[in-house]
């Protein structure tokens, strides 16, 4: 016989019924779970393209040529105007087709969400464009005098790389030492360079292998010194 008190402290358990279920499992996480910043960077790589496909005879190939990087008006003979001074920052937003777009795209969420999630979307936007600023310093100097105009995120994507291996690093997700992290820095430097003379399937326009190596070696040094801001 159970009195009062005992009645009291006895737990009855309840099993949720389906419909309950189906709610909790809601109430989490989307599957696709894309951090603001990162969308931002994206949507705005997307508009641009989709404003230069839509509309050519306002985003001519003319303005397009003034707003990627050309080393040769730095070091060459090619001259330079009012919007070739931006060129340094616009040719991350310029994309010379669909594949290439959409490379960048995917790298740029499948590297960027997670790091932005732990450092904060102010430092990734640092780090996205400092290490962009990186690659095509690396062009710069491999390709001094070249008209060849550089494109893309590629240079700040790969930065965006390096730093998620150093956060992996610290993290002990890769183990410690240089061993496995000498790994990883070589293979991506292999793939850049294998890609930047051979190309990438499906694409004609030649792949700045410079700038993948350059933003991901910007990567690699300055993730800490940026994340301590």
């Amino acid at each position: 016989m159970i009195n009062g008190d005992d009645r009291e402290k006895t737990k009855i358990i309840r099993f949720s019924n389906p419909k309950e279920r189906k709610k909790n499992t809601n109430m989490g996480e989307p599957a696709l779970n894309i951090p603001p910043v990162i969308k931002i960077l994206c949507l705005v790589n997307i508009v641009i393209f989709l404003f230069w496909k839509i509309f050519p005879n306002l985003l001519t190939e003319e303005i397009l040529y003034s707003l990627a990087f050309v080393p040769a008006r730095y070091f060459g003979d090619q001259s330079s105007g009012f919007l070739e001074f931006f060129s340094p920052l616009t040719h991350m937003f310029i994309h010379g087709g669909w594949t290439h777009l959409a490379i960048n795209i995917g790298t740029l969420t499948a590297f960027g969400a997670g790091l932005e999630k732990k450092i904060g979307g102010r430092k990734l936007l640092i780090l996205y464009f400092v290490t962009g600023f990186c690659g095509i310093l690396m062009h710069l100097i491999v390709y001094p005098t070249t008209d060849i105009p550089l494109i893309g995120a590629s240079g700040a994507v790969s930065g965006l790389f390096g730093s998620i291996l150093i956060l992996m690093q610290s993290e002990g997700l890769i183990g410690q030492g240089l061993r496995k992290l000498l790994f990883f820095i070589s293979l991506w430097i292999g793939v850049s360079i294998f890609f930047g003379f051979f190309g990438i399937p499906g694409t004609n326009n030649p792949i700045a292998w410079t700038a993948h190596i350059g933003g991901f070696i910007g990567g690699l040094l300055l993730y800490k010194p940026i994340c301590r801001l």
